[in-house]
């Protein structure tokens, strides 16, 4: 295979850096939603990390896994995954994650417009991404280096404001 599959078509330098920035936006979504969640309720629910490289320092891969990022009292383990554009028709999410995080029963975190200015966000519980697997089509996507993804309609699931 030459390249290590995970850093797709880019460098390890590229990916290095990606993966910090990701890994830090992704933080910054998850606290949003603990800071909505205590908007709505008048508590903030305690979490703990869960997920590997918490800080987005590069991991090797013996050290990878796909734990879902938290575990949060009162909601389980959340995966946190995002678009930076505020996508209008479809939303991709490969198909091996998918898989796991519904075998641990896991709920994904799924923003869209995480760089907008009020991004939206709905949560993938295990019956939904049950349905991902069973209902959408599987497609060797650009944005994932051409790994299988599944290609969600938007309009599948109710959004919400995060701000």
């Amino acid at each position: 295979m030459g390249k290590n599959y995970r850093f797709d078509e880019r460098s390890k330098e590229e990916f290095e850096e990606d993966i910090k920035k990701h890994t830090m936006e992704e933080r910054a979504l998850f606290l949003l939603w603990l800071d909505l969640i205590e908007k709505d309720t008048g508590s903030r629910p305690k979490f703990e990390d869960t997920g590997c490289g918490k800080d987005g320092a590069f991991l090797e891969d013996k050290e990878v896994n796909t734990d879902p990022d938290f575990k949060v009292e009162g909601y389980g383990e959340i995966e946190v995954k995002f678009a930076k554009p505020m996508l209008n028709r479809t939303f991709h999410l490969k198909t091996n994650q998918v898989k796991s995080y519904l075998n641990k029963g896991a709920t994904i975190l799924m923003v869209n417009g995480a760089g907008e200015d009020v991004p939206t966000f709905t949560m993938l519980k295990p019956a939904a991404l049950q349905a991902i697997m069973d209902d959408c089509e599987v497609v060797n996507w650009k944005g994932f280096g051409w790994k299988p993804a599944y290609r969600i309609p938007i309009k599948r699931f109710l959004w919400r404001d995060l701000k």
